[in-house]
């Protein structure tokens, strides 16, 4: 049975320049149009109007996505393009969140699916680059420096002064230090974070402890390193895609980040970023010291973390309780179909009995075994 559509959250950016003659697709038209989500939960996409051979838009779509995304494209793409830089990053336009029934559902249990509509990038990743230019290594090269720079370029976007450590939206700090990349509360300010990491390292009974960050620069911290989120024209132009781990933070969250760049893009380039910073503090160190034990106490990090500070909650940005309208300005009705079997064979009773174990044989020679070990494999010798 259908049920009406409630936006719980919606964010309006940039208008839709006059160019651009496709209108944006309303959050009906979203909610029809993007049906075919992953079942894992993973964010899908689509380009907008799909029947278009030159698209306009972009929608993401899906319950994995993430809000912060919205504000943080915001401000990479207003930023660079007030530097002048020739970086860019699409511009944003357009997002909801929105709770949909799901059909004959007694429950009731919405689904909550997050929809952002942003400008069309045209070109190829780096990714899809670097597979093209096979063994030319002047290509590649090429590529890498041009990754580096556009987050060089991210680095110089201006920070307001007196900003706290936070989601580019002012949530909760979005970095990969932190468990499911989202820290556990926010923060006032910066010397409270500090103290919250240094506790965490006593804690761990770890030798290093993150000092005087507060004196580092803030700057627009970019998480999502990866191939497939930067796009190079037929031009040569770069554009940084996927922000939703952005968030403002001292510089030496962003020095972390680098310092892994060999496993997420196949080459360590953090000798080939500019990283605003201040003589004789770098906390990088200490930051690699807060993530190694990260992955095991997570828990006992967010307990600390609320001993420590207390409650300091802040209410979710872009809150709104609407029903999404059809064409002819009627409530939508509208029903996802029930959730597919589960991914994995389910179990029946009885258990059937394990097939009976085979005696051990031995070899009816004993010369030696021969070597499974490819001929030419010179990787473990």
């Amino acid at each position: 049975m259908s049920e009406k559509v409630i936006i719980n959250r919606e964010w309006y950016g940039s208008e839709v320049p006059a160019h651009l003659t496709s209108p944006l697709p309303t959050p009906a038209e979203l909610i029809h149009l993007c049906n075919d989500a992953s079942p894992c939960g993973y964010t899908s996409s689509l380009a907008y109007p799909p029947e278009a051979k030159s698209p306009t838009y972009w929608i993401k779509y899906g319950n994995s996505v993430v809000w912060n995304e919205l504000a943080s494209l915001k401000m990479a793409h207003d930023g660079l393009r007030s530097l002048g830089s020739p970086v860019k990053a699409p511009d944003v336009y357009y997002g909801c969140r929105v709770a949909i029934s799901y059909a004959d559902d007694p429950a009731g249990v919405p689904a909550y699916r997050t929809y952002l509509v942003m400008e069309y990038v045209r070109g190829k990743t780096a990714a899809q680059l670097l597979q093209d230019a096979a063994d030319d290594e002047v290509a590649k090269d090429g590529i890498y420096q041009q990754i580096a720079f556009a987050l060089s370029e991210l680095h110089r976007i201006p920070v307001p002064d007196g900003s706290r450590p936070a989601a580019v939206n002012g949530g909760k700090i979005r970095h990969e230090i932190f468990d499911d990349n989202e820290a556990p509360l926010h923060y006032r300010n910066v010397t409270e974070l500090e103290h919250h990491l240094n506790v965490f390292l006593s804690m761990n009974k770890a030798k290093c402890r993150v000092e005087h960050l507060a004196q580092e620069p803030m700057v627009f911290c970019y998480s999502d390193v990866w191939l497939g989120n930067f796009i190079i024209d037929e031009e040569g132009s770069i554009t940084v895609v996927d922000c939703e781990d952005a968030s403002i933070l001292p510089s030496s969250f962003t020095r972390f980040i680098l310092a892994g760049t060999r496993n997420k893009i196949e080459r360590d380039i953090r000798d080939m970023v500019a990283v605003p910073s201040t003589e004789g503090i770098d906390n990088t160190s200490a930051l690699c010291a807060v993530a190694r034990p990260m992955v095991m106490g997570w828990g006992s990090f967010a307990k600390a973390g609320r001993k420590l500070l207390g409650s300091y909650e802040r209410d979710e940005p872009d809150r709104v309780d609407k029903i999404v309208l059809d064409a002819k300005g009627q409530p939508l009705m509208f029903a996802l179909k029930p959730a597919g079997p589960p991914p994995y064979t389910a179990f029946t009773w009885p258990i059937p009995p394990p097939p009976p174990l085979l005696p051990y044989l031995p070899p009816a020679s004993m010369e030696p075994r021969p070597s499974l070990r490819p001929e030419n494999d010179q990787e473990h010798k």
